[in-house]
């Protein structure tokens, strides 16, 4: 029975009374169990250790932060917290345990927590009085960085996004602009424009056409007519802009057409010249006479613009247009040329091997009525057409005669010698030969038969073909087998590759327009293949402008055009037919089968689909984004709903659920607008990731707030609520936020824009998440208080709930007493989780089938067994080498195609490059102008030579690269301009003793010669070097006095095989034209070349490491030429796009260590431990390793972005991790007990966090990115699973084994930490001079009022020398 007695009238202290005195509500308590609640003290040992001492900066650290809290301020549940939590209630009054000698521990560590706690304590108690003006100043603030949105630029260039900004690719993609900046270009006319197309900065189209169906053989008629047909029409799609219609041919990259002399006879046919000019591209159908139907030229060519000079020329098929497909370039110069002396344009065609163009290829179908009859194939059918017309007529479908041809103005002038001797000479013949005379009437009978089978088959040749080609079954009937059109060996005359137009320069590899090809034995013919791919070169804007640019003395090409005609305009242009190339083609009939259903097989790519295809998809999506965010809300207002009789009860946070996930958004928002102001641009990751990956991590510490609120009003007594729950919970919020944007911060150590900008971005939106958790949250929460308080219900504030806060109450339920066991420790008889640890009132105890409840009753006491910790380690040890072993099947690498939405052409067309093709184009780029190209001819040529030793490059059949280029083409010319003129010198043409020209009719090569030979640098000298010098000496040097003369000369005169060599000078050289006046053809010099560049082809790039290897390879040769004095440097699409993994490992190895060291650093800092910091680095570790090792299994593969993931895998992983240690540490008991009671404070809120943190990337999951999927929904969601095993199951296992000791230990040795006595108010300014300042009063020392003693034997729990009360038992 328990007697209370109290003298009437007695003493009490106000400032000791919370500690000393019971309130009523503690009157009724019939089983008082915190028997050590209040500790023993008396007056002389009441502060053993106040006196100062020690060294000055413990004196001053005591001045500061011990002393500032007193246990009188709190109320007996939070009491009770502290003694088994000590240093995670209240440092200080740890630290003045450990000065009284009541306890001992890691001052330093208590010191470090002290000054947060402090600075933690004022922040609350700060928002908690100017909540409101809190909550309005930070969204003020927050919306003036939202302002910064308008100002959003996107970034879609995927090289800026890709490419390291100040590295070594970055300033060889740039060094062409930088020349032209630094440089100023000189024109022989003194202007600043270059005043011919040089080849700078074209673009492309490709096409790849893959297979109907599995195992179908590209290498058919069928889909080889198919690709025709395709390039057909793609050479007559138009766009219209700026009013004028735009075909291929006017944008595409071609030769510039030979410079024609003013005044010559060819001046007016310049407009003709450059229609004829067909447009390079590389096809497959190059191999074939089918090619030349796509050359046109488009639009179509009239004959009667050639006027006068269509009389005259015999070559030119009949017809009143003029077109490739019946079109012999050779014949057509050969008779120009005898009429008019085309001089070096003459050997130009020669050298460049136009030859009869497409006449003299096989046909793919030699049924087609226009196959040439110089094609290998060709079949005559006229011998047939009298037994097709038979049995046409007795088969129902009688041939037509085809019609006449339209009437032409020529023929009043008759037939031109040509269709006369075509009539004449047999059908089956591709000779012209004279009919014989006829000497008798027989013969003329016989020649009239043949006059009429010829016209028979004139006039029904086309449709007998036609016929004939329809009804192969009645093949038998027409002809024996012997007779019947042989079938083409397609993959024989593939083999090798095709060539274009001109043979001799323009040919295109095998693997570059054949895709899986395939041969019977190593060396042999192809005899399969499954895709075929077509490139269409595309001319810059400046060149497309200079195309078009009204020239004077011709008509305008775009009558529309006019002056208002520029560079950015020719832009458009392109552009706009680059966006309608792909357009059709990936809406083409060809990529749906006969259901309608789709079947790709034409996969169009153009230089600016990337571009705009990540414009278009790297906008926000705001509706997944509404979606992701409701879900989260909808989760958040879940899991802190309560219900009292289908309301919401006072104790329900919904609205504080809601608000902070509103909160989270605001300040995300407000941080991608203070990101835009700070000049970082947005891109797919921006756009695509950010949003959710930083709402899944902000609304981690939004669930810690809200588990600790849930407890405040019974812990804080009514006073400095919010201070104490920033105090307790701070710390933990701290550590997991610091280290999260550490981690991101540390991804920009990766040198790649697009994950620079994406990492820097989420730095600063958890940032601003960290700001606005610790202001404007708390401020809303300081509001929800007061509904707390006053007892409202969540949501429905208007109404109140049924019960109010006990913490409020001045009387409390009466609790039942716990039976207890005379003479047994209390430890003793602990469960594995400690139930006494906090409390052990019934209000401490979750709610039944809650997840707390199957915590602590379930999994905890689960966990705790010797066996499962046990079993844990060896799942977790069998994880991690199953982990060892992914990482070694992992590989590098990053498809193109993951990185671009899945069903898009850009996505489609790379995912049939990868599978089919695995060659790349590439340059040596020849880094001036301080090269003296003159006297390193030699070192060109062996640098070019060792380029093409690597197995990597395309090589021709005497072992060099496939690609001639322009150093090598310039020594050919110039080569045949030295014949011409040793066979004009041996004619005695040149007075050599003066150099001067002596014959009248002297060939235009060896005038031109006689120029070159006289001009060296500004000198014009004939004397003594006419005849005397040569042009290219017999080990193939050019003349080393005159070489950039020379080169000036090459670029004028042979500019076309200068456009195909694609050598791209900068700066050009000068413009110059030969005149008759030999004394007047001065050759000015050409500057020296800033710019020039080296084609090869590079095949077998199949995957990362392949690319890698011969990236290393490529790189090795280039850096030993530069060494030896040639600067120089690779570039191409592999160079761009895999030159990152050269250094990915390296980086990666030292962004994961710095993150390392930074995260130790910090939790060593903040908690002032480095044993639990190294706990935590353990854990972290091996999240990472099982992480990489999921990859490898996973096939993910290592690259910039997944390297970017396990860089903040590291950091994302202390939210696992932390909240469990720093509980740990803050415990009292042995290791088990504080592992017991950590996981039971935090596995909630943690498990919150983590499904929080997974339903913000759920979203991703549905994003359009391919590798946003892969890369970060997969990851990210294998790295919660993992942080959850190790940080909720492994971590507990190993600090309940080797877990550091707790931060302060009773010197009683007992697992409760008794409070210190309350501090007086009026003397608390004393702090440490207290050993010199005793309290005012012996009054206040002495507790006066109740006096309680344990039930235990002989345990006093408070005592009083006044002795004013006594308790008896």
């Amino acid at each position: 029975m328990l007697t209370l007695l109290e003298p009437p009238g007695a003493k009490r202290n106000q400032n000791v009374a919370n500690y000393n005195n019971r309130s009523a509500q503690h009157l009724l308590n019939l089983a008082p169990d915190e028997d050590e609640l209040y500790e023993e003290y008396d007056d002389v040992d009441d502060y053993v250790d106040a006196t100062p001492g020690g060294s000055f900066l413990t004196n001053f650290l005591d001045s500061k932060l011990v002393w500032k809290s007193s246990s009188g301020d709190y109320c007996d549940r939070w009491k009770r917290e502290f003694r088994a939590r000590p240093s995670w209630c209240d440092a200080d009054l740890c630290l003045q345990q450990i000065k009284r000698g009541r306890a001992t521990g890691n001052r330093w560590a208590l010191y470090s927590r002290s000054f947060v706690q402090k600075i933690l304590f004022a922040l609350g108690n700060f928002v908690h009085t100017n909540a409101l003006s809190v909550i309005v100043l930070t969204s003020l603030v927050f919306a003036m960085c939202c302002y910064g949105l308008q100002f959003v630029h996107i970034e879609t260039d995927i090289v800026k996004l890709w490419v390291a900004q100040g590295g070594r690719l970055d300033e060889e993609l740039n060094f062409l602009p930088k020349i032209k900046e630094s440089m100023k270009y000189n024109s022989s006319d003194g202007g600043m424009e270059i005043i011919r197309e040089n080849g700078l900065g074209g673009g492309y189209q490709v096409l790849i056409q893959t297979p109907e169906f599995e195992g179908q053989n590209a290498l058919n008629m069928g889909p080889l007519l198919k690709h025709v047909d395709i390039m057909h029409q793609i050479a007559s799609f138009n766009v219209t802009v700026h009013g004028e219609s735009w075909s291929l041919s006017d944008i595409c990259f071609k030769p510039a057409p030979p410079t024609i002399a003013n005044g010559s006879a060819a001046e007016n046919l310049a407009d003709v010249i450059d229609k004829i000019v067909p447009c390079i591209w590389i096809t497959p159908i190059d191999c074939f006479w089918e090619g030349s139907k796509a050359l046109g030229p488009h639009p179509h060519l009239q004959k009667s613009a050639l006027g006068f000079m269509s009389f005259l020329l015999n070559s030119i098929p009949n017809g009143q247009e003029i077109k490739w497909s019946d079109f012999d370039p050779i014949a057509v110069i050969d008779e120009i040329h005898t009429s008019f002396n085309l001089g070096s344009h003459y050997t130009f065609f020669e050298r460049a091997g136009i030859g009869h163009g497409y006449m003299d290829r096989p046909c793919i179908n030699p049924l087609d009525p226009d196959c040439p009859k110089m094609a290998p194939n060709y079949f005559d059918i006229c011998p047939y057409v009298p037994k097709i017309l038979e049995l046409a007529n007795q088969t129902g479908t009688p041939l037509v005669s085809e019609v006449a041809e339209d009437f032409s103005f020529f023929d009043l002038f008759g037939r031109k010698k040509r269709d006369v001797e075509e009539s004449e000479s047999p059908d089956n013949s591709t000779e012209v030969t004279e009919a014989p005379k006829p000497v008798d009437l027989e013969d003329k009978t016989k020649e009239k038969l043949e006059q009429a089978k010829a016209q028979e088959c004139k006039d029904y040749r086309r449709s007998a073909m036609t016929w004939f080609a329809a009804n192969r079954d009645k093949w038998s009937m027409v002809m024996t087998k012997e007779q019947e059109p042989k079938p083409v060996d397609y993959g024989k005359v593939m083999s090798g590759g095709c060539s274009g137009f001109a043979s001799n320069v323009l040919h295109w590899p095998e693997d570059m327009i054949l895709g899986g090809a395939a041969r019977e034995k190593r060396g042999g013919p192809l005899v399969s293949a499954a895709a075929l791919q077509s490139v269409f070169l595309v001319a810059s804007p400046q060149d497309v402008f200079l195309r078009f640019k009204t020239k004077p003395g011709r008509n305008p090409a775009k009558a529309n055009l006019k002056e208002e005609w520029t560079e950015k305009m020719a832009e458009e242009v392109i552009q706009a037919w680059q966006r309608n190339f792909t357009r059709n083609l990936y809406n083409h009939k060809e990529n749906l089968d006969e259901n309608g259903s789709e079947r790709r097989t034409l996969h169009p790519l153009a230089s600016t689909s990337i571009a705009d295809m990540l414009e278009e998809f790297c906008q926000f999506n705001y509706t997944i984004i509404f979606v992701g965010y409701a879900l989260m809300m909808l989760y958040a207002i879940i899991t802190q709903m309560r219900l009292e009789r289908n309301l919401p009860s006072s104790e329900s946070f919904m609205g504080l659920a809601f608000a902070g996930v509103v909160t989270v958004t605001f300040a995300s928002v407000a941080g991608l607008g203070l990101a835009t102001w700070f000049g970082i641009e947005f891109n797919a990751a921006t756009t695509q990731i950010v949003p959710f990956l930083t709402l899944g991590i902000g609304v981690d510490n939004m669930f810690m707030l809200l588990h600790n609120y849930r407890d405040l009003l019974k812990m804080s007594g009514g006073r400095h609520e919010i201070g104490i729950l920033m105090r307790e919970t701070g710390m933990s919020i701290l550590c997991t936020s610091i280290n999260n944007i550490l981690s991101f911060l540390t991804g920009t150590l990766l040198p790649i824009p697009a994950l620079r900008s994406f990492c820097a971005q989420s730095s600063i939106l958890l940032t601003f998440n960290f700001i606005a958790i610790l202001t404007l949250y708390p401020s809303i929460i300081a509001i929800d208080l007061r509904r707390r308080k006053s007892g409202r219900r969540d949501i429905l504030c208007c109404l109140y709930g049924e019960t109010r806060e006990e913490s409020y109450s001045m009387i409390s339920k009466p609790r039942i007493p716990t039976k207890r066991t005379i003479g047994v420790s209390e430890s003793s008889i602990l469960p594995p989780f400690d139930e006494n640890s906090t409390s052990n009132s019934s209000s401490d105890a979750p709610a039944p089938y809650s997840l707390h409840s199957f915590i602590r009753y379930y999994y905890i006491p689960f966990i705790s067994t010797p066996f499962m910790k046990i079993l844990i380690i060896s799942i977790c040890g069998l994880m991690l080498g199953a982990s060892f072993v992914g990482m070694k099947r992992s590989s590098l690498g990053l498809e193109l195609s993951d990185v671009l939405p899945e069903h898009t052409a850009p996505a489609q067309f790379l995912r049939a490059r990868d599978k089919y093709f695995s060659f790349y184009p590439m340059f040596a780029v020849l880094q001036g102008p301080n090269i003296d190209f003159a006297h390193q001819q030699r070192q060109i040529d062996n640098y070019r030579q060792a380029i093409g030793t690597s197995k990597f490059v395309i090589k021709n059949s005497v072992d060099e690269p496939s690609e001639k280029y322009w150093l090598g083409l310039m020594r050919d010319w110039l080569s045949s301009l030295q014949r011409s003129f040793d066979q004009e010198m041996a004619k005695g043409a040149f007075d050599l003793s003066e150099g001067t020209i002596v014959a009248k009719n002297l060939s235009e090569d060896a005038r031109l010669a006689h120029a070159l030979m006289c001009s060296f640098g500004e000198k014009f000298q004939c004397k003594g070097r006419v005849g005397h010098i040569r042009l290219v000496d017999n080990s193939g040097i050019i003349n080393v006095d005159g070489f950039y003369n020379f080169l000036t000369a090459w670029f004028n005169v042979d500019h076309m095989m200068y456009y195909v060599s694609q050598a791209s000078f900068y700066p050009t050289p000068p413009k110059w034209e030969i005149s008759p006046d030999h004394t007047k053809n001065f050759i000015p010099a050409a500057e020296p070349l800033a710019y020039s560049q080296i084609p090869f082809y590079l095949t077998g790039l199949t995957d990362t490491p392949v690319i890698v290897e011969m990236i290393e390879d490529i790189r090795g040769v280039c850096k030993r030429f530069s060494d030896h004095g040639l600067p120089n440097f690779p570039q191409g699409i592999a160079f761009t796009f895999w030159e990152q993994y050269l250094y990915l490992t390296g980086n990666l190895m030292q962004a994961i260590g710095i993150i390392t060291l930074a995260v130790f650093v910090v939790i060593s800092i903040l908690l002032f431990n480095p044993w639990a910091a190294a706990m935590v680095l353990v854990i972290l570790t091996v999240m990472t390793i099982e992480l990489a090792g999921f990859m490898g299994w996973m096939g993910i593969k290592l690259n910039p972005v997944s390297a970017v993931t396990l860089i903040t895998a590291v950091g994302i992983g202390v939210e696992f991790t932390v909240h469990v240690v720093v509980s740990f540490l803050t415990s009292l008991g042995n290791r088990s007990q504080r592992t017991s009671q950590a996981v039971d404070r935090v596995f909630v809120p943690v498990i919150h966090g983590s499904f929080s943190t997974l339903l913000g990337i759920l979203m991703l999951g549905f994003s359009e990115f391919e590798f946003v999927v892969k890369y970060f929904f997969i990851v990210m969601s294998a790295l919660i699973f993992t942080g959850v095993i190790n940080g909720l199951i492994l971590l507990p296992v190993l600090l309940s084994w080797f877990g550091p000791p707790r931060e302060i230990s009773p010197t009683d040795g007992k697992d409760r930490l008794a409070l210190p006595p309350p501090l007086d108010r009026k003397s608390r300014g004393f702090n440490t001079s207290r050993g010199t300042s005793r309290l005012e009063s012996d009054d206040d020392d002495e507790p006066s009022g109740l006096v309680m003693y344990s039930g235990r034997t002989g345990q006093k729990a408070s005592r009083s020398s006044s002795s004013n009360a006594k308790l008896a038992v």
